[in-house]
């Protein structure tokens, strides 16, 4: 009897196509059904400084701590949520306040500060003050607390969108 698959007619009938089909899916495996290996993670701790009169109350719809691991064009990159390290929301009316962000992927930062969303708009926002020191650059790695010092000075907010090189 002629053997017609597709195997046999490849390999010669004296290799057991069992043992051959096996090697073929452990060396064709790469892991599959595991699970990728976790980012290594990081904690950013800002220290925040406000110098100035606060913008009334009802101008400040939300205020927090922003990381980029861009320099935005424009108010539309704000939407690049997953290339961002956002607080939770900050307190309105305090001199200083400290924000950390934990399980933060290691990785370069290159704009970061405080955002004001000052009105209902979902693309309403804008710097108060920015990290300013290494050019503005900070690295979170792995199972560090990367500090960052800002601040606010509410008579001379950062020009926005920032000058591009």
């Amino acid at each position: 009897m002629q053997n017609t698959s597709i195997i046999g007619q490849i390999i010669p009938v004296s290799v057991d196509k069992q043992l051959l089909i096996g090697l073929a899916l452990l060396l064709g495996c790469d892991h599959g059904l595991v699970p990728p290996d976790s980012p290594s993670s990081g904690t950013i701790r800002a220290s925040v400084t406000y110098i100035g009169v606060w913008p009334m109350e009802s101008d400040v719809h939300d205020l927090r701590f922003v990381a980029m691991r861009f320099v935005p064009r424009d108010t539309a990159d704000f939407l690049q949520l997953n290339r961002m390290a956002i607080s939770d929301r900050l307190e309105y009316n305090v001199q200083a306040q400290e924000v950390e962000i934990s399980d933060v992927e290691t990785g370069a930062f290159l704009y970061t500060g405080i955002a004001q969303q000052f009105s209902k708009d979902l693309l309403s926002w804008r710097p108060l003050g920015l990290y300013e020191d290494n050019g503005g650059v900070f690295f979170v790695t792995e199972s560090e607390t990367t500090d960052v010092s800002i601040v606010v000075d509410f008579a001379n907010p950062p020009v926005f969108p920032p000058p591009q090189p």
